[in-house]
């Protein structure tokens, strides 16, 4: 025991061992610092990212549930943007392939006896406009008497439900959505009150479908329509609108995304391969209260098929009179898909955006933009218009 203690004193007392204690004493913080030290920064660096996060994930979840309650059964309004727009239902991620379920009915409803008289004087106009060539029948369209949403039994998903059958054609198309549009504002209301359930099936004589258009450059395609349309003459549309034919029901079943490729081909150009169908995604189910008329909405993004579909092709396509439709259209507006260029032209044009183009922009927005706080920001705040391009 003494020895170790004359061990210790010797120690202590030599000039190189006091340096030595001393200096590792006093490099202790610093190997504190640059060792624990560290690995408690690190911590608590992750600790609050993670609350960040929670709160920024907590904001989105509200946001989604604010939509959900403000969109799905009531007049769609998103922020700054309204339109006629009834919103029976909305899947952000798109609905899986096989969503629709078909039922096909034998023929469409009869004119209700209350309608009868003002029917039959709409007909007539509208025969003689098609008599004298202002109008056309075209393909043979759907219309849509029954509509409801439900869900698989198997995997849960959301489904929509039709009952569809042949238009009796364009011309009763036009006579019946005139009859509806000169009703009482009082009868109006009690019919689109609740459209899924209480709409008169006589008036639904279409079902259409819109599809916005991201480009493989990443622009929004807006249209406006030329003077020698029959409906929404002048105004602005977003991307591909189209009725869908009785052509699209392929093995009793009606195919939504043959509908679409077919009017991306027709009036844009834009013919998908078959490995590039999985770009088109639909994400809504709409009623226009205007026109009291059944919407599916969804978009097509085209970013990844690399410069096949970019805004200067689409664009010689239509300029050069190659579309099927082109006739229809009177301008090509190309924007940058970002919410807030998106969110300035839409509210900026509002006065001539057609209402189911407002929903269709906004609803390409929620679910192909990456930060679905940003959208919700560009439609909630003023808009700088010398901004817009």
């Amino acid at each position: 025991m003494e020895f170790f203690i004359e061990l210790r004193d010797m120690i202590a007392n030599h000039p190189l061992w006091s340096s030595l204690t001393a200096l590792a004493i006093g490099a202790l913080p610093y190997l504190f610092k640059y060792t624990i030290g560290v690995y408690i920064s690190e911590k608590v660096k992750e600790y609050r990212k993670n609350q960040i996060d929670k709160k920024k994930l907590k904001s989105l979840v509200a946001q989604s549930e604010k939509l959900r309650d403000n969109q799905e059964g009531k007049l769609f309004s998103f922020g700054k943007a309204k339109a006629s727009i009834y919103v029976l239902d909305y899947s952000v991620q798109g609905y899986s392939n096989d969503f629709l379920i078909t039922k096909l009915l034998d023929s469409a409803p009869d004119c209700p006896s209350q309608y009868r008289a003002e029917y039959e004087k709409q007909f007539n106009y509208w025969n003689q406009k098609k008599n004298s060539g202002e109008i056309f029948e075209g393909a043979p369209k759907i219309a849509l008497p029954r509509i409801s949403v439900g869900r698989s039994p198997h995997n849960e998903r959301k489904q929509i439900q039709v009952s569809i059958c042949e238009s009796p054609g364009y011309v009763h198309q036009r006579a019946a959505t005139s009859v509806f549009q000169n009703l009482d504002t009082r009868d109006i209301d009690r019919i689109i009150k609740e459209p899924s359930h209480t709409m008169e099936p006589f008036f639904s004589n279409s079902f259409g479908i819109l599809i916005g258009i991201i480009t493989g450059d990443n622009k929004l395609i807006f249209v406006e329509r030329g003077r020698g349309t029959s409906v929404n003459e002048n105004r602005i549309v977003c991307g591909a609108v189209e009725g869908m034919t009785v052509g699209d029901i392929s093995y009793g079943k009606l195919d939504a995304k043959k509908a679409a490729s077919r009017a991306l081909s027709e009036e844009f150009g834009i013919n998908l391969e078959p490995n590039e169908l999985s770009s088109i995604y639909i994400v809504s189910c709409v009623f226009n209260c205007d026109f009291h008329e059944w919407n599916l909405i969804g978009y097509v993004d085209l970013r990844d098929c690399g410069q096949k579909y970019i805004s200067a092709h689409i664009h010689d396509y239509n300029t050069t009179a190659k579309g099927h439709d082109s006739w229809e259209v009177n301008e090509m507006i190309f924007i940058d898909f970002t919410p807030q260029k998106v969110a300035g032209y839409l509210l900026s044009h509002d006065d001539k955006i057609v209402n189911y183009s407002m929903v269709t922009a906004i609803y390409a927005l929620l679910s192909a933009y990456d930060d679905k706080a940003e959208v919700t920001r560009a439609f909630s705040s003023s808009i700088d218009l010398t901004s817009i391009g």
